[in-house]
Parts: C-alpha cells; structure tokens; sequence
C-alpha cells in the first residue's frame, strides 16, 4: 500500500477499512447506504458442528473490507462514523491506497461472488512426504484440506495415528 494518489482527485482509488469484530457484513451494509462502494472477498468454508457440516462464507481478510473512493465522491473520513468500522488503514493522517492490480487480482479469483482456492496438486488419499521440519521424512496420507492452503496429513507416528496440518510445499511425492 502507498499513500500516493489521495491528493490526486483525477482517479479512483481504494482505501482499506478496519471493522470491528464479525461485522464485515454490517459494514459493509452501511457503507453501501451511505453511497460508498465497498468490497469484501469471501470464501467459503466448511463448518463442523454437532455432527452436522455446512459451508459458510468467511471474509478472506477478517476485520477489513475495501472501499473505492471514485473522484466525484473522495471524502473518506465519514466511513470512521459507520456502523461497524473501527478505523480506515492510514499512514498518518492519510489513507493508504490499496493498488488497484491487487482487488483486480482478487476479482479475477472468484467465481459466483466467492474466491476460489488456488488448484492444489495434491488430492485426498495421496500418499506424502514431509521434506522439513519436525516430521522430516515421515510419510503420510492426506486426508483433507485445510485453510491458508494447509493439507491434513495422518501420519503414523510412535505407533498411533497424528492428524497434522501442514502447508503443501513441505510435502513430496512419497
């Protein structure tokens, strides 16, 4: 993020936003009323509860959303008076400008309003390997996928089976 551009009024910019916990929606909600537009990618997740799973949209980046501020409408200091946003992200007394390459970066990735994960080599069932770190040279069977891109691995360790989650480029091909 830089802090160039919001003097300049030629272009639109995008600002990040701050929310208060678990109210990215509310935010985001006010802000679209107030005439701002905001954007808050989601993903969605999987949630275990009580012997039921269900999927769910979770804020890829909790507590922030974006704002695009175009030249006809720049003023931001009232996005710090909506519901639901704490603090916009400045560097002293000036927004820090988002690059515009990273919410179209962002946009490219999703499908049907929801970012995608990015296609991961791996599949469940794969027999692994781990390459670094505490379990190096334990090999295991993936048996899930994780977030932040991390593979559940069930390793056979001192003779019970571990579940452990793992990034994916610590593993090979066993």
């Amino acid at each position: 993020m830089n802090t160039s551009g919001v003097e300049d009024n030629a272009r639109a910019i995008w600002i990040a936003a701050n929310t208060h916990p678990n109210r990215e929606q509310v935010a985001e909600h006010h802000l679209r009323n107030q005439g701002y537009e905001p954007y808050m990618p989601v993903m969605r997740k999987q949630i275990r509860h009580a012997r039921q799973v269900r999927d769910v949209l979770r804020p890829l980046f909790p507590g922030y959303l974006f704002v695009h501020l175009s030249p006809a409408h720049r003023r931001w200091r009232p996005i710090l008076s909506t519901v639901g946003i704490r603090s916009v992200v400045c560097s002293g007394d000036v927004p820090c400008v988002v690059p515009e390459t990273f919410i179209d970066d962002l946009k490219q990735r999703e499908q049907d309003g929801v970012i995608v994960r990015s296609a991961s080599s791996r599949q469940i069932g794969e027999t692994v390997r781990i390459v670094q770190g505490a379990f190096d040279g334990l090999a295991g069977k993936i048996i899930g996928l994780s977030e932040n891109d991390r593979l559940i691995v069930l390793l056979d360790f001192l003779n019970r089976p571990v579940r452990v989650k793992i990034p994916g480029d610590l593993l090979s091909v066993a």
